[in-house]
């Protein structure tokens, strides 16, 4: 069998195994799941809260926030951090900038807007038992 006849047979059983999981995919709608960084779901999080209270937060609810997802000021300097940064201050509110917002969005097209509620308790993400560089498996919903 020379190289090309073994890349086509290659290709044969891929398309196959392709077919075959597309099928299986259709007919109950599985979960895909990927494995993240605790320690950026936490920041997802963070985030989210934010922009489900309208995009902006005062400095006690920004706090407050952040201590719900196991944070505290001290370490929440790269929210505000660069030319990425996530979070500004802006009139004594602490406000998602659309570098925070495109990063959020790629967060929710890929897991879901529902990824916190199904990901898991609310105290494991404030749980500080479990270390940032732990890893965890968020599931997408296929539409």
């Amino acid at each position: 069998m020379n190289e090309l006849e073994r890349l086509r047979q290659i290709h044969r059983s891929l398309s196959d195994v392709i077919t075959q999981m597309e099928a299986e995919q259709s007919k109950s709608p599985s979960l895909i799941s990927r494995s993240v960084r605790l320690g950026d779901a936490r920041s997802m999080a963070i985030l989210a809260t934010i922009n489900g209270a309208g995009g902006s937060v005062s400095s006690v609810e920004f706090e407050s926030i952040l201590a719900r997802f196991g944070r505290t000021l001290r370490g929440a300097g790269g929210f505000f951090g660069g030319a990425g940064a996530s979070v500004r201050r802006e009139d004594g509110m602490l406000v998602i900038t659309d570098a925070g917002n495109a990063t959020l969005d790629k967060w929710l097209s890929r897991y879901g807007s529902r990824w916190m509620e199904e990901l898991m308790t609310p105290e494991a993400l404030s749980d500080r038992a479990f270390p940032d560089s732990s890893r965890i498996t968020l599931r997408h919903h296929p539409i």
